[in-house]
Parts: structure tokens; C-alpha cells; sequence
């Protein structure tokens, strides 16, 4: 059976810092809710969860289909 992860939109998080103009990592990270762990974890991986698509939203008002795409792992 096919697994499907939520991942964000090339480049979006970088973007989105850059949009921002917040200058680090840590700002960015609690603008939208998270930790700076998780911030990093999600470049890392990619994958977006929840909790950041509900951060990304209130803090800067994008929707999901703006932030993430689902996609099929392999």
C-alpha cells in the first residue's frame, strides 16, 4: 500500500524567512509556532506537519495548498 507525506512547496520555507524579514532561524521559528528544532528538522526532511501549516497560516495568512503538497513516498 502506498504512504503519502505532506511536504512543503519547493523553496517555501526559505521564501517565506526571506518574505518575513526575519534574520534568523530562531525568530522565524517562534513567528510561526515551532521550535527552532523543529524549523530544522522540517528543512532537513521537508515535511511539513500540522502544527507549522496552522503556524504558517496564522502568522503570515497562507493556505495549505500554498504551503505543502501531499506526496507519495517511495
Amino acid at each position: 500500500m502506498a504512504e503519502y507525506k505532506m511536504q512543503f512547496r519547493d523553496g517555501f520555507l526559505d521564501r517565506t524567512k526571506q518574505m518575513s524579514g526575519l534574520k534568523t532561524d530562531e525568530a522565524f521559528a517562534g513567528a510561526i509556532g515551532v521550535s527552532e528544532s523543529v524549523l530544522a528538522r522540517a528543512k532537513k526532511t521537508n515535511e511539513c506537519t500540522p502544527l507549522m501549516l496552522i503556524g504558517l497560516y496564522k502568522a503570515f495568512g497562507f493556505q495549505p495548498g500554498e504551503i505543502a503538497q501531499i506526496k507519495q513516498t517511495a
